[in-house]
C-alpha cells in the first residue's frame, strides 16, 4: 500500500490546516470530509472533491479508511476520537487532547491496546529551528529552557474561563516542547496566573511557570513566560545548559557548545548560528504519520504520540490547579487523583 487513506472530521477553523496537509501530503489519499453541518463543509467538497459525511458512524460503514484526522471543538475531542479508536483506525488528534485526565486516559488505552498509530497535532515539533533546539539540548544538556512569548488579546473565541483557553491556548506548545526539549519525565510543577486583567470575561490573561523534570544530578526546569497583554514583545526561546547555551528568535538560532568557563576565561556564546523556515508544519506532521501507519519500521517520533498528549495534559491541568492555589503540584499525584 503506497498511500492511506484518510478521512478528515471537522470542517472548520483550524480544520482547514488539517485538509490542506491531509490533501497535500504525497503519501495520503484524501477520501472524505466528515462534520454535521453539510453547509460548513461544501467548500472542501468543491476545492478537494471528496464527499461530505454526515456522521461518523456513517463513513465508518461506508468508507474504506485507514485513518482520520480529527479537528473538532475540544469539548468533542474524546467522543470522537474513541469512535475512531474503536473502529480500529489510526488517527491525528488537534490539541488538547481532551477535556479530562480520564477522557485522555481512555483514549491512551484503546489506542495502545489496539497497536494503533496515533499522533497530536504540536506540529511545531517539526519545525527546523525546533528540531535544531533539540539536536543541541543532546549536547548541552539542558538545566534551564525559556519560553518569553507574549501576544495581544485574543479572539472572543479564546476568552472563556476554560483551563485551555486563555493565554493557556497560546502556550499549548510550549507545554508540549519542554519535555520534548529536554527529553525527560515532569514532576513538579509551579504557576502565577492572572485573570480578568484587560477583560472580564474570568479568562487565563497572564502566566509564569516553571516545570521541574527529571530526577538526580540530571534535572532541567523549564520556564513559561507569556501574556495576552505583551503584543509586539520580542518572542524568544532561551536554553541553558551544562555544556552550552542556546538562543532562538524568529527563524534563527544562535549557539555555543562547551564547557562553562571560569571567570578567567572567555567564551563566545553564539559562535555559531542555524537559519530554519516558516512555515504550517501540519503537512509535515501528517506525511511522517502516515509514513509510520503504511511502516512498522517507521518511527513516530518526533510527532507527539497520545502518550505525549497525555502527558501535556496532565501539565497543562496541574499549571492550573497551582496557579489557582498557590502551590506547588506534584505530576503523578495530579495524574492519580485527577477525573
Amino acid at each position: 500500500m503506497d498511500k492511506l487513506r484518510v478521512a478528515m472530521i471537522g470542517a472548520g477553523g483550524r480544520g482547514m490546516s488539517h485538509i490542506r496537509s491531509i490533501a497535500a501530503a504525497p503519501n495520503i489519499e484524501f477520501v472524505a470530509i466528515c462534520d454535521m453541518v453539510q453547509e460548513a463543509a461544501k467548500p472542501i467538497v468543491e476545492e478537494f472533491g471528496v464527499p461530505w459525511v454526515g456522521s461518523i458512524e456513517q463513513l465508518m460503514a461506508d468508507y474504506e479508511l485507514d485513518g482520520c484526522g480529527i479537528c473538532v471543538p475540544t469539548a468533542y475531542h474524546y467522543d470522537t476520537a474513541i469512535q475512531v479508536i474503536e473502529a480500529g483506525k489510526h488517527l491525528v488528534t488537534e490539541k488538547p487532547m481532551a477535556k479530562s485526565v480520564a477522557q485522555a486516559r481512555e483514549m491512551l488505552e484503546g489506542v495502545e491496546s489496539r497497536g494503533l498509530v496515533s499522533a497530536i497535532s504540536y506540529q511545531l515539533r517539526f519545525g527546523p529551528v525546533y528540531r535544531k533546539v533539540k539536536e543541541l539540548c543532546e549536547q548541552i544538556d539542558p538545566l534551564q529552557i525559556i519560553f518569553a512569548r507574549q501576544r495581544g488579546m485574543m479572539s472572543e473565541k479564546y476568552l472563556s474561563p476554560e483551563p485551555f483557553d486563555g493565554i493557556m491556548d497560546f502556550i499549548s506548545h510550549d507545554i508540549d516542547m519542554i519535555p520534548f526539549l529536554a527529553g525527560r519525565e515532569p514532576k513538579q510543577v509551579f504557576t502565577t496566573m492572572g485573570r480578568d486583567v484587560w477583560a472580564d470575561v474570568n479568562a487565563i490573561e497572564y502566566i509564569g511557570a516553571q516545570i521541574a523534570l527529571g530526577e538526580g544530578p540530571h534535572q532541567t526546569v523549564g520556564i513559561i513566560s507569556s501574556s495576552m497583554g505583551g503584543g509586539g514583545v520580542p518572542q524568544r526561546l532561551d536554553v541553558v545548559g551544562r555544556n552550552g547555551t542556546a538562543v532562538a528568535t524568529g527563524n534563527e538560532v544562535r549557539f555555543g557548545i562547551g564547557p562553562n568557563p571560569d571567570k578567567t576565561q572567555a567564551r563566545d556564546p553564539w559562535s555559531a548560528s542555524f537559519l530554519g523556515e516558516t512555515h504550517d508544519f501540519t503537512m509535515d506532521l501528517y506525511a511522517h504519520w502516515a509514513a509510520a501507519c503504511l511502516d512498522d519500521s517507521v518511527d513516530i517520533a518526533p510527532a507527539a504520540t497520545y502518550r505525549d498528549g497525555f502527558n501535556a495534559l496532565l501539565i497543562s491541568l496541574a499549571l492550573v490547579q497551582s496557579g489557582e492555589t498557590g502551590e506547588v503540584v506534584d505530576i503523578a499525584e495530579f495524574a492519580a487523583n485527577a477525573d
